[in-house]
């Protein structure tokens, strides 16, 4: 019986720690990261839908490739965090925490130029309204999908139409998309360049709100990876201890 004793006391010592792992500090904080993990995929997708956006109806190419880079790399990142808590790896955990603190910086940076040149691409989204309208016959079409997109009439308004030979507005610029009896109820009062501008500081305004949810959940993520990897580190000391006292 004697004989048995070690490797049966090493069996049992085993198997009560694996028992004992589920309702640890590690797989506590492992399971938070993993749900944050999700929460900044989803919210990385709002930012890449807001950004191209928001950025595409000023015309700035740029500007849109730039938000859309910004959230893929966002979304890689939380899917690294992801895995580091499936896998329960400490170097991809560790691997989040530095990629995570550094995209956390970059999007700060990129918040802070949008914000400084906020003005400008306003300008350019009521140029672009200006470019539209100049470049009729062959941009009629943009000229109609942008104003059943902004529920607008013209540059300033419908009198743009109505002065011309025609005396004639387009379906686009009524309600239903049906101008025919031409009341003042269906017609859209706004001009596109005012409603461009609106619509650009709606949609710049969520486009930082989205920034600042996302930052604040990339720094939940940081804690909850730090204290993962701490807590792994912790439990992995005494299952070394066990197996050495055995």
């Amino acid at each position: 019986m004697n004989s048995f004793s070690v490797p049966y006391t090493y069996v049992v010592n085993i198997f009560t720690s694996n028992m004992e792992a589920p309702f640890s500090s590690a797989t506590l904080w492992k399971y938070v990261l993993l749900v944050l993990s999700c929460l900044i995929t989803v919210v990385t997708m709002l930012l890449i839908s807001c950004g191209v956006i928001a950025l595409g109806s000023a015309g700035s190419v740029v500007g849109a490739y730039t938000a859309a880079s910004v959230g893929f790399f966002a979304m890689f990142i939380a899917f690294v965090g992801a895995m580091a808590a499936v896998r329960q790896s400490l170097v991809l955990s560790w691997g989040f925490i530095v990629s995570t603190v550094f995209c956390i910086v970059l999007q700060t940076i990129c918040m802070i130029i949008f914000g400084i040149f906020k003005d400008d691409f306003e300008i350019m989204a009521t140029k672009r309204v200006q470019s539209i309208w100049d470049g009729r016959p062959g941009t009629l079409v943009e000229m109609d999908d942008m104003q059943m997109q902004y529920h607008c009439c013209g540059v300033n308004g419908a009198e743009d139409y109505l002065t011309e030979k025609k005396h004639k507005l387009p379906d686009s610029c009524c309600l239903w998309e049906n101008c025919s009896n031409e009341d003042r109820i269906s017609i859209s009062a706004t001009g596109c360049s005012d409603a461009a501008k609106i619509y650009f500081d709606n949609q710049s305004d969520n486009l930082v709100l989205i920034i600042v949810g996302l930052i604040a959940l990339q720094v939940s993520g940081v804690i909850a990876a730090y204290y993962f990897t701490r807590s792994m580190g912790n439990l992995n000391q005494k299952r070394e201890k066990i197996v050495i006292t055995e």
